[in-house]
């Protein structure tokens, strides 16, 4: 499973306390490089799903008992679910009721005991239409009693089974998931596991499709089960469906047959063990693109105008494979690998086995991969084949087991694909990650005493656990890591795990004891808040270590580390173990160093507070290999351009580094320069990188640079505006507006017609600025096209816009807010629509019209918000 994040307008900020909002990356949000706005807006903050009741929301750092904010309140103890029944093989034979959303189906289970002798079975199936229920019995069959909650269906079976006496159980059904009370949490924002999407064919912007979500508890939703992650079934699906459909499911396509009426029955076989949350299916009028590895069959499912990029998009998997397959020493465990993109998805993506779901977000063009691509979330599902599906967590609890390697996945990849840099640069992103959720939130990795199942798919889990993943391969060293990983694979394979079988797999390969790192890394809350000082006296160099967390809530570490110290300007590097509190080191050096570089190898997961002069991170930049370092150099020395000539020529010469995300910061503390020194020659080194970076993502930035150093530039932006990529046209054009470029309207208008986000927000952001008349069909267009996050946004440059216009133009626009007020399948969309509607005040009967979309909103989370407005 991969979170799912998205980056809402101001529009949504006060509703967003509610409903929160979920992350893929698009391109707007990821690059952060297209000027904000004319306005200088803000606005674009990161928010995760949670659903949060207003009363939850605290704003103080610490409580009444002087409790930090972040040491969160325990629930009872979570454990692995008892198995009572062993379960064989599911076979399920569904159809559909597209009118009612009904599924209708017949699901044989082949259980037995799994110890003790039973005489009945409990199944989660939620919110079912039960029609009979049989033992089979060779060609006869018994008709058994039960009693059913809408929740648990409890079988009578009439006698006493004993240990491993199988029996077959056949349940004929009706599952109708959209009368059953919906949850979500921060990964997944619904529950319901059964989804149609324009199930009547009645929005020509939206294909007809039907798909699933099992993660965690929700594939009971439209089969029965024992819903628990510790339980493994080999599976059958029988899915009977329209000609007009392609279907995807588990394992291999064993057989279509057809039934002569325009229906046909497509017959999927998975036929190794895997967990019912792992179920899928997917139905639409999909194009199917077909790849290889070594002798297995690949495939990418994607609506047909994106057939083309599909390649382009999901084109480096045989790669990831064989990549992961060798690091592993485990090849690829399944006999397939299938992709496939859905609508109104309720996550990022989901590792079904076989058979990984992504949203929508992934079908882009190629001119949007010249500034991006997703091999991040396309890694990471694969990599979870391994963990995840072939070994898989016995409980929530233990859920870091699937989501912090499949987290990790995504910096080998980088590091094998892309080097090094670019894998760092994502260890720094998920250590921020990690450290924003840390301000309001602190727990154990592994965590038995959770709340709710669901708050375990947080940044803890993902984030911090790949991170942490990281810091044992450094405690451990490479060769080591990956063999425990060998280890640990080939003796769990199609069964449960828990993280003391990952420890003592470590333990086996390395010969030592590593309680004291799971301890403190796994099994504790919080992190290490390092101070570090350097000083030099006596031919020393004298280092002083404080870990400075609040021991009350959180360990003293044992912290094994590096340090780096130049004098000389040459490089020593000295290996520390900090275990105290408080520590001082001392290190023989001939002179003052002119660099100490605390924690060597960037693997300290954490805080760490070192101060350095500018003059140590001048030298930093330019002597350092390490790219985080570099960068951080940079990044210290921005707030210096103005006032130091000596951080201006380390600023311009890190315009050639060899890292793009060092030329793209330092063009970014060019943007900060006031002054007419060198101006000229800045602004030219601007020019030429705005036309010829290699990195699309470095041109953009520095056409924002250059935009701010010297209004007279707007010509270049006219040749800018020429790019392929999508991000350095959208700065082309604010930058052309900011430096006061003529017929500005007409030069935005030119690409109207263009469907990419990135330009989307762009000229919907220039429309609402300007108040441009003539631009609600435009609006409305683009609107309807639109979900999810990027929704969020254009209703928020609309309202503006339209909030401005007459009221004949309002009355267009509020007819299709007043639709999605009513109808958008997303309670934050339909809230987010009537606040946009709200503030179209020329619209007859607007307050009628409010109270009614009140009236008939049924989901409690948007009741409360409405109840929020009216205090």
């Amino acid at each position: 499973m991969k979170k799912k994040h998205h980056f809402l307008g101001l529009l949504v900020c006060l509703a967003l306390l509610i409903f929160g909002c979920k992350s893929g990356k698009n391109q707007a949000d990821n690059n952060s490089t297209a000027k904000e706005s004319v306005k200088e807006k803000a606005d674009d903050l990161p928010v995760y799903t949670k659903l949060l009741d207003p009363a939850e929301v605290d704003t103080t750092n610490e409580t009444e008992e002087n409790t930090p904010i972040w040491v969160m309140p325990k629930g009872d103890y979570n454990p692995e679910q008892t198995k009572k029944f062993n379960l064989f093989h599911t076979k399920l034979e569904v159809s559909f009721d597209w009118q009612k959303q009904y599924l209708n189906g017949i699901a044989t289970l082949t259980i037995a005991p799994h110890f003790y002798a039973q005489d009945s079975v409990t199944l989660d199936a939620k919110g079912f239409a039960i029609g009979k229920i049989e033992m089979l019995q060779g060609k006869n069959s018994q008709v058994l009693s039960y009693t059913y909650d809408s929740r648990k269906l409890k079988i009578a079976l009439g006698r006493k089974f004993a240990k491993n006496e199988k029996t077959d159980i056949k349940i004929t059904y009706t599952a109708k998931p959209n009368e059953l009370e919906v949850k979500g949490s921060e990964a997944i924002t619904a529950d319901k596991g059964l989804y149609f999407i324009n199930p009547l064919n009645t929005d020509k912007h939206k294909p007809q499709q039907i798909w699933t979500q099992g993660e965690t508890e929700a594939n009971s939703c439209w089969f029965p089960t024992f819903d628990a992650p510790n339980i493994k079934t080999t599976q059958e699906m029988f899915i009977t469906i329209d000609n007009a459909f392609v279907t995807l499911s588990n394992g291999k396509l064993i057989s279509s047959k057809e039934l002569g009426n325009g229906l046909r029955i497509d017959h999927w076989l998975q036929d190794k063990p895997h967990a019912p949350y792992l179920f899928m299916m997917a139905i639409g009028k999909y194009a199917i693109v077909k790849d290889k590895w070594r002798n297995l069959e690949l495939s990418y499912y994607v609506e047909p105008q994106y057939q083309r990029y599909a390649k382009a998009i999901f084109g480096n998997t045989p790669e990831m494979m064989e990549f992961f397959s060798n690091i592993l020493d485990y090849p690829y465990p399944w006999d397939k690998y299938a992709q496939v993109v859905v609508r109104d998805y309720v996550s990022g993506a989901m590792e079904n086995t076989t058979a990984s779901v992504f949203m929508e977000q992934l079908q882009v063009d190629n001119r949007y991969l010249l500034d991006d691509n997703w091999d991040y979330i396309i890694a990471h599902e694969l990599f979870h084949q391994w963990f995840g599906d072939l070994v898989t967590a016995e409980s929530w609890a233990n859920l870091p087991l699937n989501e912090a390697f499949a987290n990790y996945s995504e910096y080998l990849w980088y590091e094998y694909k892309y080097g090094k840099s670019e894998a760092d640069d994502r260890w720094k992103d998920e250590l921020s990650q990690y450290l924003s959720e840390a301000q309001s939130k602190q727990e154990p990795l592994i965590r038995y005493q959770y709340l709710d199942k669901e708050d375990m798919f947080d940044s803890h889990s993902y984030s911090k656990g790949g991170l942490v993943l990281h810091s044992l391969r450094k405690v451990v060293g490479d060769e080591a890591f990956f063999a425990s990983l060998q280890l640990y694979l080939k003796k769990n394979q199609f069964q449960t795990s828990e993280i003391h079988k990952l420890r003592m797999a470590f333990e086996e390969v390395t010969g030592e004891d590593l309680n004291w790192f799971f301890n403190q890394w796994f099994l504790a809350a919080g992190h290490p808040d390092i101070a570090v000082t350097d000083s030099f006296a006596n031919g020393e160099v004298i280092l002083k270590v404080v870990q400075k967390q609040d021991e009350r809530y959180t360990p003293i570490y044992k912290l094994p580390l590096y340090v780096d110290i130049w004098v000389g300007g040459k490089l020593e590097r000295h290996h520390i173990t900090i275990s105290e509190k408080e520590q001082e080191f001392r290190f023989k050096a001939a002179k003052a160093p002119d660099l100490v570089y605390f924690d060597g190898e960037t693997q300290l997961v954490g805080e760490i507070k070192h101060e350095r002069s500018i003059e140590a991170y001048n030298f930093q930049y330019k002597n350092s290999t390490k790219y985080l370092a570099r960068l951080e150099a940079i990044m210290r020395l921005q707030d210096q351009v103005n006032e130091n000539e000596v951080v201006r020529n380390t600023v311009f010469t890190a315009l050639n580094d060899e890292a793009w995300q060092i030329r793209q910061e330092a063009a970014r503390a060019l943007e900060r320069y006031s002054g007419e020194t060198d101006k000229g020659k800045y602004t030219q080194k601007l020019k030429e990188m705005a036309m010829n970076d290699s990195k699309s993502l470095v041109r953009a930035v520095a056409i924002n640079a250059l935009a701010a150093l010297d209004k007279e530039t707007n010509a270049t932006y006219l040749q800018t505006m020429n790019d392929s990529s999508y991000t350095v046209l959208a700065n082309s054009l604010y930058a052309y507006a900011n430096t006061g470029g003529s017929e500005i309207q007409s030069k935005v208008e030119k690409f109207e017609k263009l469907d990419n986000f990135v330009i989307v927000k762009t000229l919907a952001e220039f429309y609402s600025y300007y108040n441009t008349e003539g631009k609600i069909d435009w609006f409305i267009g683009k609107m309807e096209t639109r979900s999810g996050g990027e929704l969020m946004y254009l209703l928020d440059y609309f309202a503006t816009y339209a909030a401005e216009q007459n009221a004949e133009v309002q009355k267009i626009g509020a007819n299709l807010l007043i639709n999605k007020a009513k109808n958008d399948p997303s309670a934050t969309a339909r809230v987010s629509s009537y606040l946009a509607l709200k503030k179209l005040e020329k619209v007859e009967g607007l307050q009628d019209i409010l109270k009614q979309i009140r009236t008939n909103e049924k989901d409690k989370q948007a009741l409360q918000y409405y109840e929020m407005l009216k205090e």
